[in-house]
């Protein structure tokens, strides 16, 4: 499965892409989309720098951080006008897209919910055996790749345990009655 994961930023978004293949991690691709000028504008650069890494690239799906919202509240809406470009550009190419929190990244990554940025570039690059640095915020994009990969990779093992959906179970035991008191 190839998966682009993206920190967004309406200055500097973060992307990678990270192929599985049975249990191992390849990295393809990464980058920083750097945007100036208005805002508007810089949405604008986002928007088609992530629409050509998706027409470039064809992954199945895409993992995005979510909004964290710290102290400074504008820091937030400028995040959440990024996150909505992308997850037009998304939408338009078919793709579902899946959130993960910052903390939950950087807990499939490094296994600790607080980890530096220092720490997350590290774990990045042993995970996927680079040998070059990696930016802060494309190391942050390929964490959310590889999350999405372990979560996924659990989902599916959760699926295979539990082999009947709700439909099959109603059959094998009959309907549900609620008794009303």
């Amino acid at each position: 499965m190839r998966v682009l994961g993206i920190d967004p930023g309406t200055v500097a978004t973060g992307w990678g892409i990270v192929d599985e293949s049975g249990h191992s991690l390849k990295y393809i691709a990464g980058g920083v989309i750097r945007a100036r000028g208005s805002l508007a504008s810089r949405l604008n650069v986002v928007y088609d720098g992530i629409r050509g890494i998706l027409l470039e690239h064809h992954p199945a799906c895409v993992g995005l951080e979510k909004t964290f919202v710290g102290e400074n509240v504008q820091s937030a809406f400028r995040l959440g006008e990024a996150r909505g470009v992308i997850l037009l550009a998304a939408e338009m190419a078919g793709l579902r897209v899946v959130e993960y929190a910052p903390a939950e990244v950087k807990v499939a990554v490094t296994g600790q919910g607080r980890a530096s940025k220092e720490q997350m570039q590290i774990m990045v690059s042993r995970l996927l055996g680079l040998t070059a640095s990696v930016a802060a915020d494309e190391a942050d994009a390929l964490g959310i790749a590889v999350c999405h990969l372990h979560s996924q990779r659990f989902r599916d093992k959760i699926a295979e345990a539990i082999p009947f959906t709700r439909r099959t179970a109603r059959r094998s035991v009959g309907p549900l009655k609620v008794r009303r008191r």
